[in-house]
């Protein structure tokens, strides 16, 4: 069989284009037939009228390799089956799980950058560590890792974030609400441009904690290295102890 023949025949002689509506009954075969319609990097809203409504076909696509192209296709899948699942969903560790996710469980061994992304309800759980960019802009719900990189809860609005082990530089930068707790220390300019939103760190932080802060509130059991409260505006800072050039309105704990 020639290969056009075989092509009109497994898309129903709908080839062209491969735009394949799940909407009307057709099927999405691969993460490129989805981008076909919505696009590399398209709003959840696109990719959910495309969606396919069998969940086996869903299973499909979450179980392809979306590479560097089609990862936000894959991570708005991600969300979508895990809002499916009565069950926790246990995903590979991929970049963007769990993008807008809504509600459901998703569990992953290991995870990529930017998980949780801009999620606004439901639970990602991670067994290890995370990377960059875990739970940045995430509105509500709650991320739970045993460790992360960099950028954890960048400009988060509500939900909560638990690392269990140690977090990187700037945890929660540029923050309007939400809670973090990290168990572990964590790196230097946490809580850098804070508006609002708590952060407790079990351990130490390092240098330029709460730098240029306005609002919001943080705890250090530990030591917070030099320079916490530089130049800040607004909010609240404490710690075991402060290293050197700390602010004047920091409070020691006793």
């Amino acid at each position: 069989m020639k290969l056009v023949r075989f092509m009109d025949d497994a898309y129903q002689g709908k080839a062209s284009g491969r735009r394949l509506k799940t909407r009307q009954g057709d099927m999405i075969f691969s993460l490129e037939d989805l981008a076909d319609q919505v696009g590399e990097k398209p709003s959840r809203a696109a990719v959910e009228e495309f969606v396919p409504e069998d969940n086996s076909q869903l299973d499909l696509l979450i179980s392809a390799d979306p590479g560097k192209k089609y990862r936000l296709l894959w991570g708005y899948l991600s969300s979508l089956a895990a809002e499916r699942s009565a069950a926790p969903l246990v995903l590979p560790s991929r970049d963007y799980a769990g993008l807008e996710l809504m509600r459901g469980t998703i569990l992953l061994q290991e995870a990529g950058s930017h998980v949780g992304m801009r999620m606004k309800g439901g639970k990602i759980l991670v067994q290890g560590k995370a990377g960059d960019y875990l739970g940045q802009e995430m509105e509500g719900g709650g991320i739970i890792a045993a460790g992360c990189r960099d950028y954890a809860f960048r400009n988060m609005q509500g939900g909560y974030g638990l690392v269990k082990g140690n977090a990187g530089k700037f945890v929660g930068l540029g923050n309007r609400g939400g809670r973090i707790v990290v168990l572990g220390s964590c790196g230097e300019r946490a809580g850098w441009l804070m508006r609002s939103g708590s952060l407790y760190v079990r351990g130490d932080a390092g240098e330029y904690l709460g730098i240029l802060m306005s609002g919001g509130r943080i705890r250090i059991r530990g030591t917070a290295a030099a320079r916490a409260g530089w130049r800040k505006k607004g909010g609240v800072i404490m710690a075991g102890s402060f290293g050197p050039e700390a602010a004047d309105d920091v409070l020691a704990m006793d």
